[in-house]
């Protein structure tokens, strides 16, 4: 009997260290947030009819830098499917000052349709082990000129102010091949 619990006790424990060594080990290492009138960060929009063909638009952006290590013995990520890919899933404080700010939730894709603006993501597709990523996300919030093609005006200097004290209100999802791999809190 006693050999009987010993025998389970140890194939319990190896176990639970196999399904923790499973799971991809990933550590929020940095973050940084700010709102910017950037074309190297966040591209442009060009016009390509009308009055104003070939008129420049360059989007101010709520910008997030973050970098991701690799705490584990295993490469994250890869190719194909594999590749890491991140998102935010903002909380009611952020997605509320979006709202406020912009007039849509910057969060969710398909808000952009018919705005002329849109989202960016930058992402290294892997981080080796012992490594850091860094990933940035950009959220267009709107353009200073006037163009019938860009809908969105960008907002006043009072509600862009709040939508960065609400910025770090949310998580940060990071996936690869279908899965959540990892979520950070970004106020942590």
């Amino acid at each position: 009997m006693k050999r009987l619990f010993m025998l389970l006790s140890f194939l319990s424990l190896m176990a639970l260290i196999s399904a923790c060594s499973s799971q991809p080990s990933l550590k929020l290492v940095d973050t940084k947030v700010d709102i910017v009138k950037d074309k190297s960060l966040s591209g442009s929009v060009v016009i390509s009819e009308g009055g104003k063909n070939g008129q420049e638009l360059v989007p101010t952006v709520l910008y997030y830098q973050f970098k991701i290590k690799n705490n584990g013995f295993r490469r994250i990520g890869g190719a194909g499917d594999k590749k890491l890919k991140v998102k935010i899933v903002p909380g009611k404080k952020l997605a509320a000052a979006s709202e406020e700010s912009v007039g849509i939730n910057i969060f969710t894709p398909s808000s952009y349709n018919g705005t002329g603006l849109g989202y960016g993501v930058q992402v290294n597709g892997e981080i080796q082990p012992g490594k850091t990523g860094n990933m940035s996300l950009t959220y267009d919030l709107g353009v200073t000129e006037e163009n019938p093609k860009v809908s969105l005006q960008v907002p006043s200097k009072e509600k862009l102010e709040k939508l960065k004290a609400n910025a770090l209100d949310g998580s940060l999802i990071v996936t690869s091949d279908g899965k959540e791999i990892a979520e950070f809190d970004l106020k942590r």
